[in-house]
Parts: structure tokens; C-alpha cells; sequence
């Protein structure tokens, strides 16, 4: 009879570490799952504003006037980071509203998810967050790169002029540097912005689940 009890324990301690849930009365639980919604939302509606910006200037890049003469000079690679800073973008907007849902469940010890699948759940917003983020740092190396071409180019003590006048000289237009091209540094910039939110929304929810299960 005691090696049966003792076989049915060990049979339910296995049945609970593999399902490896909260402890239903923990009030760290309480306090992660406040965390994980009022985080997700600070994140959300952080990166919708730092987004809005450079998830437009794609979409109208990539999609509505994609044979615009500047975008002639872009490479393969430059559209394929460009649909990837696009898509991760969005989807980590979209994954910061997630925490939000996750922190809901955690509060309702029926559908409580188990520890391995909420920190799968950041580690994939972390990996998200970096892949856009080095799309993005790629893109401003070609950008700027091709800016700082542009200018080189130019003599010394040269200006340039947009309508030519009597007695000026009107260098390449292609070297010029347009209104567009500055929005296409702050849009960067704000993505980088929107992506390193994310990313410090998805650390700071790691370490406070981490450190409950260091104690669990």
C-alpha cells in the first residue's frame, strides 16, 4: 500500500511539473499578470505612435508607388528589409497587445498558461523586436550610406539649386537631397524607437516571470 502511494505521487508531482502552472494562490502571480497587461498596453500604444509613421512610409513605399524613381535605385536586399521591418514592426505592435490577453489568463487560475508557454511568448516577442531592429539599423546604413554619397559629391562650398538661374550651375538632381529623404530618417528612427519599447516591454515581463520561477 505505501509503494502504491508513493508511485501515485510521483505519477502526479510528474503530471504537475510538466504542465509546470502557478501556484493558484500566489499573490506574485496577481502582481505579474497586473504587469503583463498594464505593460502590454503601455508597450502597444507606445510603438502605434512611434509606428504610424514608418508602417505608412512602407506601405506607401512598398506597396501604392513602388516604381517611384528612388525606389529604382534600391536592391533586392533593400526591399526585403524593407517588407521585413514592416511585418515585424506590426507584429510586435500587435504582440505587446497579446501581454495584455496573457495577463488576463494569468489572473484566471482556469486558464492560467504554464510558465514554458508564457516565457515562449517573450522570447519570441525579444527575437521579433531584434529581427526588426536589425532590419531597420541595415536599411539606415544604405540610406545614409547613399546620402552621404550624395553629398560628397558635391564641390566645396557648393549649393544646390532646384530651378536653374542665369549664371548658376545646376549639378546632378539625382544628388540632391529631398524633403523625403528626411522623413525616411525619422521614420527609421521612430521604428527603432517603437522596436526597443518592445523589446524592454518583453525583458522587464521575462525577469519578473523568471524570478518567480526561481522561487517556485
Amino acid at each position: 500500500m505505501l509503494e502504491t502511494n508513493i508511485l501515485f505521487e510521483i505519477k502526479e508531482k510528474k503530471m504537475i511539473d510538466s504542465q509546470d502552472n502557478y501556484e493558484s494562490g500566489s499573490p506574485n502571480i496577481r502582481e505579474i499578470a497586473q504587469d503583463f497587461r498594464r505593460l502590454g498596453w503601455v508597450g502597444f500604444w507606445i510603438q502605434s505612435l512611434l509606428g504610424i509613421i514608418p508602417i505608412f512610409l512602407l506601405i506607401f513605399v512598398l506597396f501604392l508607388r513602388p516604381s517611384v524613381p528612388s525606389n529604382a535605385q534600391n536592391s533586392a536586399l533593400d526591399i526585403v528589409l524593407g517588407y521585413a521591418c514592416l511585418f515585424a514592426l506590426i507584429f510586435t505592435m500587435y504582440w505587446c497587445f497579446q501581454y495584455t490577453r496573457i495577463g488576463s489568463k494569468l489572473e484566471d487560475p482556469n486558464q492560467r498558461p504554464a510558465k514554458a508557454e508564457v516565457i515562449h511568448a517573450l522570447w519570441l516577442g525579444i527575437v521579433i523586436n531584434l529581427v526588426g531592429m536589425s532590419c531597420i539599423i541595415l536599411i539606415g546604413f544604405s540610406i545614409v550610406g547613399t546620402l552621404l554619397y550624395r553629398l560628397l559629391t558635391l564641390p566645396p562650398g557648393a549649393s544646390k539649386m532646384f530651378s536653374p538661374i542665369a549664371g548658376t550651375t545646376v549639378f546632378d538632381p539625382g544628388s540632391i537631397v529631398t524633403p523625403f529623404n528626411m522623413v525616411t530618417i525619422q521614420a527609421m528612427v521612430n521604428a527603432m524607437g517603437a522596436e526597443l519599447v518592445g523589446m524592454a516591454v518583453s525583458l522587464w515581463l521575462l525577469s519578473r516571470v523568471s524570478s518567480h520561477q526561481s522561487k517556485s
